[in-house]
């Protein structure tokens, strides 16, 4: 006689969800890489809400399933209690930031509405260590209670290190890696 597992108890599942997901930028979000473009800013929306267009008429395109990715960590009751961030060495920026505000999840809600109106966004030239102790000194989470996705295998052991659970995109962020 086969008695099925009971589904998990509320406190089980609420472990389960992390409470700050953190994503890298170039070539994880988006492609092309920041660097990579002629011309940058201005950046405008097209009418695919997953590219943007920059000043020199290239395609900056959110790759894999990243814009429902963020949609449902804004909007989906599971999450309610997850903080979402960013965690970039982006040659440009401005220029992410930009991309940031631009890219709409939703109706009215960017990807830097997301991510706190930008307070969750760390982007300079340093060791993704130092994003993420800034990002757990602003937040007061635990390393432990993190998860990262980059698509740098060097970056993904240097911030495993810490503790933070990293799951690494070559690809983008897929709906298999998340």
């Amino acid at each position: 006689f086969f008695q099925p597992f009971p589904p998990p108890s509320a406190a089980v599942v609420a472990m389960a969800v992390p409470k700050l997901v953190v994503f890298d930028l170039d070539a994880c979000c988006w492609y092309p890489e920041m660097y990579m473009l002629r011309q940058g800013a201005p950046f405008r929306p097209t009418a695919d809400p997953n590219v943007l267009q920059s000043s020199g008429k290239e395609a900056v395109r959110l790759l894999g399933n990243v814009r429902n990715i963020w949609k449902e960590l804004h909007s989906d009751e599971r999450f309610a209690g997850t903080r979402v961030g960013v965690a970039s060495r982006c040659d440009e920026p401005a220029w992410g930031r930009e991309c940031l505000q631009k890219f709409m999840v939703q109706e009215g809600v960017s990807m830097w509405d997301v991510a706190e109106d930008g307070q969750l966004v760390e982007i300079y030239k340093s060791s993704k260590q130092q994003h993420f102790k800034r990002l757990s000194e602003k937040t007061g989470i635990a390393f432990e209670d993190m998860l990262f996705f980059d698509d740098d295998p060097y970056n993904i052991q240097d911030v495993s290190r810490l503790g933070v659970t990293c799951v690494e995109t070559p690809e983008g962020v897929t709906k298999e890696a998340w």
